[in-house]
């Protein structure tokens, strides 16, 4: 099981992100901040940043549309077996 944490970065507080960042650089996990406007982000392999159109909900949309694609290629590679 993969474990990979997703954040709509423009609507998350600054000191929530600071401590997914200390999460992510004590466990490695995966960290992708999604938002609408250009961020600094710490440079790790394993943080990365997403920047999408502005508008309502377009973090929120991106996070579930390539969520949706990862499930659906998942769904894929395990039935195949």
């Amino acid at each position: 099981m993969i474990l990979k944490i997703w954040v709509d970065a423009d609507a998350c507080p600054r000191v929530v992100k600071n401590i997914l960042f200390k999460a992510a650089d004590r466990t490695h996990v995966e960290l992708t901040l999604v938002a609408n406007h250009p961020m600094k982000i710490p440079q790790r392999n394993y943080i990365t940043f997403l920047q999408v159109s502005s508008g309502f909900d377009e973090g929120d949309n991106r996070i579930l549309e390539l969520l949706e694609k990862m499930t659906s290629k998942a769904c894929k590679i395990k039935l195949s077996y």
